[in-house]
């Protein structure tokens, strides 16, 4: 098993797994219990014992009041107030189906997280897995629609990266229309047939026209294709970096 702890010497930043995304812990658990592990991954990236990684999370104001009853002040209106208690009673009655109890103090959630397999105890210190790590499928009840929910956000977590390498590939070209073959793509990408087919359905929206038949063109045929880049600044690179690519 690979660990923070094991890696955190060639990090300057904050060691936070991507698994805890891409395994479903952070679509399945509240905000503040996220909040809690992202605290969590800092102080373990951070600090060198238990006692100092627990004084720490004390002074974090995002951890500020947070397991107890919410109270209509913290709030900026009753209607945001309502919202929030009724988000985190559809956490609670989540845990609820599989038999977990919303913790109630910071303590409580973090005996969790080690239940979980999240946070790993090792008596004077903590540590966060890395790899392998967790996953939320496997330790909640799910129905079906949640189950094919989460199958989604790890297909995205895997897709996403390529997915970003090719948008980037293709714009240092300076071009719109390409003619390329799927052995090419392949190539470029360093993937495989599965995943170079997601990126290619996942490009599909961003094209001026949709490639007939993707799917049964021959790997050392040419695909023309134009890319409408004004679709990728607004939906994937964002307006803040559309300046910058242009």
């Amino acid at each position: 098993m690979q660990t923070i702890r094991d890696i955190r010497q060639n990090n300057e930043g904050v060691v936070i797994p991507s698994s805890y995304a891409a395994n479903g812990w952070s679509s399945v658990l509240s905000h503040e219990m996220n909040v809690l592990f992202q605290a969590m991954c800092y102080v373990v990236t951070k600090f060198e014992t238990k006692a100092e990684m627990e004084s720490a999370l004390k002074d974090f104001n995002a951890l500020e009041g947070t397991f107890t009853a919410p109270v209509k002040d913290q709030f900026k209106s009753e209607e945001d107030f309502n919202g929030y208690v009724n988000l985190l009673n559809r956490f609670k009655a989540f845990m609820s189906r599989s038999n977990y109890e919303y913790p109630n103090s910071r303590e409580a959630a973090v005996e969790l997280f080690t239940k979980w397999g999240l946070v790993i105890d090792k008596g004077d210190v903590w540590d966060v897995p890395v790899y392998p790590f967790p996953d939320a499928a496997e330790l909640f009840q799910l129905s079906d629609a949640e189950t094919l929910a989460l199958a989604h956000v790890k297909l995205e977590a895997l897709v996403h990266p390529i997915f970003s390498r090719l948008i980037m590939t293709l714009h240092e070209q300076d071009e719109n229309t390409f003619n390329l073959s799927k052995a090419e793509l392949k190539n470029m990408l360093n993937t495989n047939d599965e995943m170079l087919t997601e990126v290619l359905i996942k490009l599909t929206p961003y094209m001026e026209e949709a490639i007939e038949n993707i799917l049964e063109i021959p790997e050392d045929e040419a695909m023309t294709f134009t890319v409408v880049w004004e679709r990728v600044y607004e939906d994937f690179l964002g307006e803040q970096f559309s300046k910058n690519v242009q």
